[in-house]
């Protein structure tokens, strides 16, 4: 897993604050050295995830991706979908093979789910361009108390319909962009049970995943 510096997004629930805040103040690792640290060990690693912070920010990230996809590599992309042309480039140009987009919350409130004024149609159409099916994907959501009520995850999986793939996620206090969100305590198991059984009926029982941290 590769991760890169820099967010255009200030989600209070992030739990990579450093690398959205602070990214200057991570030390850099070059990518020639990247390279063949996963060439080395070639014979065990198969797939490179590229995450953030948000990739589709980083000028080199086209030339990067080209780099591992010569040397055999599988490429899974991460992204909070607000550039979708940066995001269809990299598909079309076929050096990705999996995209997992972070759909914070309903698009009407999006401000509220990413801390920022967001564009809203640049969401939406990094959501219809990967149910086009140009490439593997999946949607992740991350339900947060407080911030998100449980039926926004039913809007979401409405929004997002007729997904393949939804990862609900559960939330971590750990870490937090904002720290008051270190104290919020997640959704019971139960809770997220249910709300990720309703979620299926809605994607007509498509899969839906949580994430173990």
């Amino acid at each position: 897993m590769l991760f890169t510096g820099g967010c255009n997004f200030r989600c209070p629930f992030c739990h990579n604050g450093r690398l959205v805040l602070r990214p200057h103040l991570i030390h850099d690792v070059p990518f020639d050295y990247i390279l063949n640290r996963l060439q080395k060990f070639r014979k065990w690693i198969e797939r490179v995830v590229i995450t953030g912070g948000e990739p589709t920010l980083q000028k080199g990230l086209p030339d990067a991706l080209s780099l591992l996809k010569s040397k055999g590599f599988k490429v899974k992309l991460d992204t909070n979908g607000s550039r979708p042309d940066v995001m269809r480039s990299l598909v079309m140009d076929g050096v990705i093979d999996f995209v997992a987009m972070d759909v914070k919350g309903p698009l009407e409130g999006y401000n509220r789910w990413s801390g920022i004024d967001v564009n809203k149609g640049a969401i939406r159409e990094s959501i219809d361009f990967l149910l086009e099916g140009h490439v593997e994907y999946e949607f992740r959501m991350t339900l947060v108390p407080f911030l998100h009520k449980e039926h926004d995850a039913y809007q979401v999986a409405e929004e997002i319909s007729p997904a393949r793939n939804f990862f609900l996620q559960d939330f971590v206090p750990r870490n937090t962009l904002n720290p008051k969100f270190a104290s919020i305590r997640p959704f019971t198991p139960e809770k997220m049970k249910s709300v990720r059984e309703t979620v299926r009926c809605i994607l007509d029982n498509a899969p839906i995943r949580h994430h173990l941290h």
